[in-house]
């Protein structure tokens, strides 16, 4: 037995499992899952607990992955690198970039483990580029039998494409192939724009660039836009004058103003609700206009400390007008509800049955509210207007869909479903959410 309490990052959901399992090697976590199914046992796998869902939560053994990270191999040549499952986002660029190597987009987070961040369907940002979880070429996974699988597009394709968004039903990942690029860097422009002038052509302006995305406070009438520009490495050995200091000032600012002055903002918003809109305003105001290049892995991810509530929702692409148009007419009055602005970001279609952008170029809307403060009044508003246009809920984010109402969201949900059951009949990867979200 264990006496430490699980929870998630925000503390929003949390219990005491009844077991803790933390394999060295995927020998033995397939001899674990053989004995918990042998006992009627659940088994959860967990990572960083960075969802806001409780996807992730265990409802019997919690079993970890801390000893199985690390970098397996890479294939400089055929630019694909493998790793253990249990490693971050984080460690994972790191040991690209030992041989200048990197994934070809990336979120923002980069605390969430590999198998974490396929799992839920994380992503960044560009119409050009598809989920985190598109750039996976293979995988291997042990089933509810203690089995081993290797996954791919030549392997067992119907497992691996219903994997790279499986939500941790189908089995346990051990070891992720991606298919990865040539280090480069990114060119990122930072700037305050009106609202008039950035979402009429939103869509626009997110083809003719790499990555780009906006913020919104609801009620302003000013957004904050980010360009991110792919461009080739410098010259070996070659850093123009002024860059260290440049890069200096903005490792300090993000961290100062992100995870310092804005934690002060929130927490006294949440003291002060009537105060939130003035905040609102010094806090877009503090980060300022601003251009920066460096390596993609430290311009795509950010640092973030302080723990939050998150919902997103995404929808076609061809819907843009009238969702914006709906939330800007519902929330115009709605300034103080919050101390993070909504976030819009964009991604290519994909094929796979459970990502938020299967069969669809797709854009996101991203809530978040500080964990302090109550978000389910702010969540449920904007959710119902969400559920009014189809959209697709984050797997790892607030939402409140069932299984009857995501089976008309996702053409090959009842696929999906069928090889769970199939794959662990006595339901010995399920937890409550997973009942709710995928049982009829």
């Amino acid at each position: 037995m264990t006496d430490k309490a699980w929870s998630t990052w925000s503390h929003q959901h949390s219990t005491t499992p009844t077991d803790l399992l933390a394999p060295r090697s995927a020998l033995e976590l397939a001899a674990q899952v053989q004995d918990a199914a042998a006992s009627g046992q659940r088994v959860k796998v967990v990572g960083r607990g960075r969802s806001a869902s409780s996807v992730a939560q265990p409802n019997g053994q919690h079993l970890t992955l801390d000893h199985l990270t690390g970098l397996v191999s890479v294939d400089p040549q055929n630019l694909t690198a493998t790793f253990l499952a249990g490693t971050t986002v984080r460690d994972a660029n790191k040991a690209l970039g030992y041989y200048n190597l990197a994934f070809t987009n990336l979120g923002r987070l980069d605390e969430q483990t590999l198998a974490g961040a396929i799992s839920t369907g994380f992503h960044g940002t560009g119409l050009g580029y598809g989920v985190f979880a598109s750039q996976v070429k293979e995988l291997s996974m042990v089933d509810a039998t203690g089995q081993a699988l290797i996954c791919s597009e030549s392997q067992n394709p119907e497992i691996f494409r219903a994997a790279l968004c499986g939500l941790g039903a189908l089995g346990i990942i051990t070891h992720l192939t991606f298919n990865v690029v040539p280090q480069f860097r990114l060119h990122a422009a930072e700037r305050g724009h009106r609202y008039s002038t950035i979402v009429p052509a939103f869509i626009e302006r997110a083809r003719g660039a790499d990555h780009y995305e906006f913020s919104w406070f609801p009620g302003s009438q000013e957004v904050r836009t980010r360009r991110l520009t792919r461009l080739p490495l410098l010259t070996d050995g070659y850093m123009p004058a002024g860059a260290a200091l440049s890069q200096a000032r903005r490792y300090g600012g993000d961290h100062l103003l992100n995870n310092g002055i804005f934690s002060a903002l929130s927490y006294a918003g949440q003291k002060l609700p009537t105060a939130q809109p003035t905040l609102n305003k010094i806090s877009n105001w503090g980060k300022g206009n601003r251009r920066y290049a460096d390596y993609s892995a430290r311009v795509f991810t950010v640092a973030r400390t302080i723990p939050q509530n998150n919902m997103e929702y995404a929808f076609d692409v061809e819907q843009f007008d009238e969702v914006m148009a709906d939330l800007y007419t519902h929330l115009k009055g709605s300034l103080g509800e919050s101390s993070y602005p909504l976030v819009v970001r964009t991604a290519a279609a994909d094929e796979i049955p459970l990502s938020q952008a299967y069969g669809r170029e797709t854009f996101y809307i991203s809530a978040r509210q500080y964990w302090r403060r109550p978000h389910t009044e702010y969540f449920t508003a904007l959710e119902n207007i969400f559920k009014a246009h189809g959209g697709r809920p984050h797997w790892g984010q607030f939402h409140t869909q069932d299984a009857a109402a995501l089976a008309e969201l996702y053409p090959l949900f009842e696929e999906f479903t069928s090889l769970r059951e199939e794959l662990d009949p006595a339901g010995t990867f399920l937890n409550p959410y997973l009942e709710k979200v995928l049982l009829s």
